[in-house]
């Protein structure tokens, strides 16, 4: 026997529609993983844990991503100035409703693999 479904007719589904376009971006989710798994980091540090992507992408996905509130940029006085990105208190929400999504891939025979930056353990809020 089917277990009945909650009813979400009443939902508005128009909010999605500015934070989809955000985290649809190629490099979106990845980030939000590695910035929730590992915390804050700096442009290179995202730039090699992301591998094969290129400045001007992981730049403007960064831009995306802070503009919808779920990516803080920290601006370091130093010379050169130094940049450090980490998720905001919307962007762990954001998070936590990500996992399950990510469980129910894994349970549909997604990839796991140990280098995949995306996992449901390891939280690194500060």
């Amino acid at each position: 026997m089917r277990k009945p479904q909650p009813d979400h007719t009443d939902i508005c589904f128009c909010p999605l529609s500015g934070i989809l376009d955000v985290v649809a971006k190629k490099w979106a989710l990845l980030i939000i993983a590695i910035l929730g798994n590992e915390g804050e980091k700096g442009f290179n540090e995202l730039k090699k844990e992301l591998g094969s992507i290129s400045p001007k992408p992981l730049s403007d996905t960064l831009k995306s991503l802070e503009g919808t509130g779920l990516v803080h940029k920290r601006i370091l006085a130093t010379s050169p100035p130094t940049v450090k990105y980490s998720l905001t208190p919307d962007g762990w929400e954001f998070r936590e409703h990500l996992i399950p999504m990510l469980v129910w891939v894994s349970k549909r025979g997604g990839r796991d693999e140990p280098g995949c930056p995306i996992h449901t353990h390891g939280d690194k809020r500060k």
